[in-house]
């Protein structure tokens, strides 16, 4: 059976109020993602399409309405593709911020989010969130009270159709003036209880997501005074600009060896909810806030928040170097200056793990679609309009269409480089042929496989030709640019763009002086090797850390197509377990070689000698103090360890798990992979390819789920009045848009679901049946809690009963 993988990166939109309608979607996609992780539960796939959910579920104590029906799609589309579902990328502003995180938390340690209702529909109220100083007394702004004085009135009610509303719209509007109204203090204690209310993870490795993926979790900031930064120029050579613009950073990371990285645990709480509450803070509606209003509400609540100093380091290094305490930093709505932060989900994509086939989407949500493209007259703005419209309205809407058009370009490229590597693959497997016949059993030791390594790069190089120097002055050059970015990283002492470029520099004088640059490369048929030939070829076996990542990483690809090979034409005992295996193994060699260029590898005595050593000199060195600091780099590296370790993976793993015909194309490409590289790394240069050749971008908005709405409008968002406040003003307007959030994203993922397959696999009266079996869920399921839109409910079942009829008649007549 083929096996797929259908990957979500989400990019969440903000919409101040319609954070309650985004967590009713966000609530869906988490029991969509587990549905996911249950279905794919260990066990052999004809046992598994035996089960029922209730029988595999683990976890019985929370809310499960919808997961059964969403394992009962993953299992229709079983009969087709073995399908895991998961997200691994999400990317938030202002209300999907808040989102953001408390679903990436979930996501993370397998956290239920049920509880988060009562946080949306009880304490996001105009009444909860007004500073106590805020609050108006009996006789504040008296003047205002004739404006409320029948709160039924036609024109009011016109203006604020809900009754609940108009009579808080009184309330607030009474209120302190010029200051905001709203309290940040009791928004960060609402949202650090209901982190809380949470709870802990079953076990301390639950997650949902599978072994040896990231998680990344990226949320927008706008800091209001912001930092200045250092830019070279030719003439001036530096210059200074203010960035504004900030963005906090989250992981989670199982490792193949089953260590957890994660930033979503109980101890990084409190910076969790500090990107909550920074990315919300709507300018004039919640005061701007710093870390040590976080600090000030912990130290009221009798708590700790054991990660601060970490958080701050990982998150604020800009600042740091600019000299600013990140503490008294202020930071208000990330909205201001990225509404739709695709740029960050992008640029998430690469660098990810594939065990299987992958469909890669990015889904972005959307609340308010028609409110941001509505343009109610031509007439010429005027006063306020206009500076609403470029302090707010304008920045929040700017199209993402050059992020998008981006996307388009690394797809094609990527498929450029998939085709030049397919056409390529037949020449590539006769030239290594030879090789690989010294070994009929191909069963090769660790010493052979290395033997091969080396007899196949000296191939390479003859057979490339004058291509060969091309590749090879880059490639020497790429490897001085991941030098030189390592030394950066590991010295505090450079500080800004021009220290870099000098220490550049002087990496490259230092090529130039051993003979290492350019590169006077020989074939091995010129008879022997000069000193200079020698030099390159050690340096690049000492740091050519990225060659290795490429080979891993072409060799995983080429294994899962064989994978599929193998599930779809074997007829008898298959191993997927010992495959899976041996990818966990590349995976980690690839996990080692990855952290091999990251500064805390290295050890703090390290750091220091390399931060004391360019102290003061402007990054400047000299060859013989970049000739020491190199010499100390490469035994700590170690990547002949890594390539040691690969080839005794491949003596053990190949052997092991893959039928002959599939060793044998999988040596090919272990051993031909430098001829591979030759061709294509000019092409992409250091462009991260990973598992996908193409993304698509899916919409989750209420223009695009009719299903329970069509010719009405019983759907459109309360949260959308009020200048997108309407939802705080009425438990109504947050029942009702919770509500469609969860109904409208219950329709959006049958139709995401289905079509990772082709068109017929499952009909359209199929997707009906679910989204309806959905429909009904969520209705029961949330009847009990939403008392104020029992008549909605109502109309809401009887839509949903009418198409299971008509459906069910249209089945019966052939139509």
């Amino acid at each position: 059976m083929k096996e797929k993988e259908l990957r979500l990166a989400l990019v969440c939109y903000g919409g101040v109020s319609l954070a309650v309608y985004m967590h009713g979607v966000t609530k869906e996609i988490q029991k969509l993602v587990r549905a996911s992780r249950i279905y794919n539960a260990p066990l052999l796939a004809s046992e598994r399409r035996q089960k029922t959910y209730t029988e595999l579920n683990d976890d019985t104590a929370r809310e499960t309405d919808t997961e059964s029906i969403y394992f009962d799609l993953l299992k229709r589309v079983g009969e087709e593709v073995e399908l895991r579902v998961f997200v691994d990328v999400i990317a938030g502003a202002s209300a999907g911020g808040i989102n953001g995180v408390m679903l990436a938390r979930s996501l993370a340690h397998d956290l239920p989010l049920d509880t988060h209702r009562d946080m949306w529909l009880n304490k996001a109220d105009v009444t909860a969130l007004l500073d106590d100083e805020a609050m108006p007394g009996k006789w504040s702004k008296i003047f205002i009270r004739p404006l409320f004085w029948n709160i039924n009135s036609k024109w009011l009610t016109k203006l604020i159709p809900d009754e609940e509303a108009r009579e808080k719209a009184s309330l607030f509007l009474r209120s302190r003036w010029f200051k905001p109204p709203f309290s940040g203090e009791k928004l960060t204690n609402m949202l650090l209880d209901a982190s809380k209310s949470m709870g802990t993870p079953r076990t301390p490795r639950a997650s949902l997501l599978p072994l040896g993926h990231r998680l990344e979790l990226f949320v927008t900031l706008t800091d209001f005074f912001g930092f200045t930064q250092k830019i070279p120029l030719h003439d001036p050579p530096l210059i200074e600009e203010r960035e504004h613009r900030h963005v906090l950073h989250f992981n989670y990371f199982k490792h193949p060896g089953g260590k957890v990285d994660t930033d979503f645990g109980a101890e990084n709480v409190p910076g969790l909810v500090f990107a909550a509450r920074a990315t919300s803070c709507f300018p004039g509606a919640f005061p701007p806030t710093q870390i040590s209003e976080i600090d000030r509400v912990l130290e009221k609540r009798g708590e700790t928040w054991p990660t601060r100093e970490s958080f701050i380091q990982h998150n604020f290094e800009p600042l740091i170097d600019a000299g600013i305490d990140p503490a008294t930093a202020s930071y208000i709505d990330g909205s201001v200056l990225n509404n739709k932060p695709f740029a960050e989900a992008i640029a998430a994509l690469r660098n990810r793990p594939a065990f299987r086939e992958v469909d890669r989407r990015i889904v972005y949500i959307d609340p308010d679609p028609e409110g941001r493209n509505k343009i109610r007259k031509r007439s010429l703005p005027g006063f306020f309009q206009s500076i609403r419209g470029a302090l707010s309205d304008i920045p929040r809407n700017e199209p993402v269409r050059d992020e998008l058009e981006s996307l388009q370009q690394i797809g094609k490229r990527i498929h450029q480089y998939r085709e030049v590597v397919r056409a390529t693959r037949p020449h590539v497997a006769d030239v290594v042929a030879p090789i690989i016949a010294e070994d009929p059993s191909l069963a090769p030791n660790v010493a052979t496989l290395s033997y091969w390594r080396h007899q196949a790069n000296a191939m390479a190089v003859s057979q490339a030709g004058y291509a060969y120097d091309g590749y090879v002055q880059v490639k020497v050059l790429s490897v001085l640019d991941a030098l030189t970015s390592l030394i950066e990283e590991m010295s505090a002492a450079i500080q800004h763009p021009s220290e870099r470029l000098a220490l550049s520099n002087s990496l490259e004088t230092w090529a130039k002086a051993k003979g290492i640059f350019p590169v006077r490369w020989h074939t091995p048929s010129s008879g022997d090797r000069t000193k200079a030939t020698r030099e390159w070829i050690a340096f690049l076996r000492n740091f050519d850390r990225n060659f290795r990542v490429r080979r891993l990483r072409f060799v995983i690809r080429r294994l899962n197509e064989l994978y599929q090979r193998v599930i779809e034409h074997d007829e008898g005992d298959f191993d997927s377990e010992g495959l899976d295996d041996f990818k966990r193994h590349l995976y980690r060699a690839l996990d080692h070689l990855q952290t091999r260029t990251t500064p805390v590898f290295f050890g703090d005595d390290f750091r220091k000698k390399v931060s004391l050593l360019l102290k003061d000199r402007g990054g400047r060195l000299n060859v013989a103090e970049v000739e020491d600091i190199l010499a100390m780099l490469a035994p700590i590296m170690s990547l002949g360890e890594i390539d040691r370790e690969v080839d005794e993976v491949f003596s053990i793993m190949a052997v092991n798990t893959l039928p002959e015909d599939e060793r044998r194309e999988l040596l090919q490409a272990y051993l031909g992979f430098p001829f591979f590289d030759v061709l294509t790394f000019p092409l992409l240069l250091n462009e991260e390819v990973d598992d996908i050749d193409t993304i698509r971008v899916d919409r989750i908005s209420p223009l695009d789920a009719k299903g329970l709405s069509k010719g009405s409008n019983i759907m459109a968002l309360r949260g959308r009045d009020l200048g997108r406040f309407g939802a705080f003003f009425s438990r109504t307007a947050r029942e009702h848009d919770y509500l469609w959030g969860r109904l409208q994203s219950a329709e959006r993922l049958v139709d995401i679901v289905s079509n990772t397959l082709a068109k017929t696999a499952i009909t359209p009266s199929e997707r009906d049946a679910f989204k309806n079996r959905l429909f009904l869920a969520i209705l029961d399921a949330e009847e009990p809690h939403l008392a104020r839109i029992g008549s909605l409910i109502k109309t809401l079942r009887q839509r949903a009963q009418e198409r299971i009829r008509t459906q069910e008649e249209e089945a019966a007549t052939g139509n």
